[in-house]
């Protein structure tokens, strides 16, 4: 009986064969207790039929396959792990090869963090406004992302690689001479970011690398995905014809959403103060402090008899919110919205202060040999120099303090697409038109002292949730939400039974 199931079950016989000789040697298991585990093989095998054995297989494989579950998942390029599907099986697979496959992708929390040199669950000390609202959003999605530092390797989406290269033409076509900001440079500069991430196609050449994905991400974009392909052979059958069709597609669509800012907005009148700018702070804990970072897409300067006014902009490739709904759900959306706006904000305002804190100690000790002064908190120096000449002062000393000069006044959405539906952007909008137009929402900052304010205590309070998790040491603390579109759904799927939680927060 033993030799006919080991037969029936040989994929599962030898990589369980594989792994006990591999942890002997290793010393993690001894011979005794690869014995043991052999002996309960022959027993089942004797005493239940196959639905059983296949159990008991299934159970011993994951204990001796725990080491090495998850390390196929590793990213090669970056040492953090990273979720892929699982591969399709033959047309008519052994329920043993494909209990096989289904563990071999299974992954456990605590071996991801000793992989990542961690003996337990870390407190991150920097953080982004995107981190603190996923967090908000779903713990357990926070958890696997920040913490476990896993990501879908994703297909890059077309929607994300227009965001991305919409986002690199409006930030380039500022380096352009006011009179050469024209629709078509615009667009040209979609074309030209476009065409050095394509490659050629026609004659399949690799594509440029990018400081935010992949090559190989773009270079799955547009590929004709047969029925019978799954995602990962996509991504790696470079033999996958393209479709041009829906590539072009693609690209007037882009194009649109680009005039579509031009109407709105007309670059050759506007001269940003920064574009692209990274800005942190350091936020107190009853500890220690942690760090927010995070990048605006533009800063502009108003200059007023009394100073400078400065607003933030962010540029959206989606749609504008269509405000159709309650008031109060209304005022909930658009508060949703401008969150990480008011972070942003929050962020550039501590580090004026932090600079205007940094130049008052640069003069008491400027007699002293030796001392420095670190700016890594305050704001650049060429934005110092801009403002400076924006301005009228020739330096610093000259100049009366930061918060004296500089003023939060507005946050901006920059919306380049709508619903053809709503009314407030689109009353004068062909019914036939291919996208709504764009729009922008504001939020006046005119008491922006008390916004900020609340703003910074709902930061602390966020990161003070998160410790309290980790505090816990239990990855079944972090649950997850009930959005059907969150990525901690897909996650969850890929780990061992009871290993994370189940539970809705």
């Amino acid at each position: 009986v033993i030799v006919a199931h080991t037969c029936c079950h040989l994929p599962l016989v030898m990589m369980l064969l594989k792994r006990s000789c591999h942890c002997i040697q290793s010393k993690q298991w001894t011979a005794s207790t690869s014995l043991l585990l052999w002996c309960t093989v022959a027993a089942v095998s004797i005493f239940y039929p196959t639905a059983a054995f296949i159990n008991t297989e299934m159970m011993m494989l994951r204990l001796v396959s725990r080491r090495s579950s998850y390390t196929h998942h590793l990213s090669r390029s970056t040492c953090a792990p990273t979720i892929f599907s699982t591969r399709q099986l033959s047309s008519s697979p052994s329920h043993s090869e494909a209990a096989s496959a289904q563990v071999a992708t299974l992954l456990d929390p605590y071996e991801i963090l000793r992989d990542l040199k961690f003996d337990k669950i870390p407190l991150p000390n920097k953080l982004s406004p995107t981190s603190l609202e996923s967090f908000t959003k779903c713990n357990q999605a926070f958890f696997f992302q920040y913490i476990l530092k896993l990501k879908p390797d994703p297909p890059m989406t077309p929607e994300l690689a227009r965001g991305i290269i919409c986002h690199k033409a409006l930030e380039d076509v500022f380096e352009l001479a006011p009179p050469q900001r024209t629709l078509d440079n615009l667009q040209n500069l979609f074309r030209k970011e476009w065409s050095s991430l394509r490659g050629d196609r026609e004659s399949n050449n690799s594509v440029a690398q990018t400081k935010e994905y992949n090559a190989e991400s773009y270079d799955s974009l547009f590929r004709i995905v047969n029925d019978h392909d799954d995602d990962d052979d996509v991504l790696s059958n470079e033999s996958s014809p393209f479709d041009i069709n829906a590539e072009i597609d693609w690209g007037q669509s882009s194009l649109q959403l680009l005039k579509n800012y031009y109407e709105l907005e007309d670059p050759r009148n506007v001269t940003p103060l920064m574009r692209e700018m990274w800005v942190n702070a350091k936020f107190p804990t009853e500890d220690d402090s942690f760090i927010v970072r995070g990048k605006i897409d533009r800063i502009d300067l108003i200059s007023s008899n009394s100073g400078a006014i400065l607003s933030i902009i962010d540029y959206k490739t989606g749609k504008k919110p269509h405000f159709k709904y309650a008031t109060a759900t209304n005022e909930r959306i658009a508060n949703e919205q401008f969150w990480k706006m008011k972070v942003y904000a929050l962020i550039l305002w501590k580090m004026i202060l932090q600079t205007e804190t940094l130049e008052q100690r640069q003069r008491q000790e400027s007699e002293e040999v030796g001392k420095t002064v670190d700016y890594r908190y305050g704001l650049s120096w060429e934005l110092r120099q801009k403002l400076l000449q924006s301005l009228g002062y020739e330096n610093e000393q000259q100049a009366p303090k930061w918060t004296e000069l500089l003023t939060l006044e507005s946050l901006r959405l920059m919306y380049l697409t709508s619903h053809l539906d709503d009314m407030a952007a689109n009353y004068d909008t062909p019914p036939d038109a291919p996208v709504g137009k764009a729009k922008c929402l504001d939020f006046s900052l005119n008491e922006f002292m008390s916004v900020l304010d609340q703003t910074e205590n709902e930061v602390i309070s966020i990161q003070k949730q998160i410790k309290e998790l980790v505090d816990m040491q239990d990855p079944k603390a972090w649950h997850h939400c009930n959005w059907k579109y969150c990525n901690c759904h897909e996650m969850r799927d890929r780990f061992i039974d009871g290993t994370v939680s189940n539970e809705i927060m």
